[in-house]
């Protein structure tokens, strides 16, 4: 979603509503969410806040950062699920990462393994002459 025109020098003469820590105001009915953005010189950046979002907020359904994430990004952050179902796409595409990183493996099963740690340490061998001397097989 589209920032506000409106700078904080505006939102700042709004009715603040209280809990909020001076994130969420309302002027004229509508609600305008302040947040900082940026890396190094963050700013103040204003986006309008519709009713429903405001409710869901008020609500306890969804915290300030998930409302954040929508007003940036007009969806919804990824669940959990979709977190880990992304990192496993991305881990088969690239499976030396089962070698190099012992921890992406707790993310799939021992069938999934099965099929994948050969592929690994094959592409793995073939990209530096042999497995890590640390190394393990998970399926041994």
């Amino acid at each position: 979603m589209e920032h506000s025109q409106l700078r904080w020098e505006d939102v700042s003469q709004f009715e603040e509503i209280k809990g909020y820590g001076q994130t969420i105001w309302r002027h004229n009915g509508q609600y305008y969410f302040v947040t900082e953005e940026g890396g190094i010189a963050p700013q103040l950046v204003v986006y309008e806040l519709s009713d429903e979002l405001f409710q869901l907020l008020d609500s306890g359904q969804k915290t300030p950062s998930e409302i954040h994430f929508k007003l940036q990004n007009d969806t919804w952050p990824p669940t959990e699920e979709e977190k880990v179902k992304h990192r496993k796409e991305k881990i088969k595409k690239h499976p030396m990462t089962l070698i190099s990183n012992p921890n992406s493996r707790e993310i799939f099963s021992l069938e999934e393994l099965k099929h994948l740690i050969p592929i690994a340490e094959e592409k793995y061998i073939a990209s530096y002459g042999k497995l890590p001397e640390n190394y393990t097989s998970p399926l041994k």
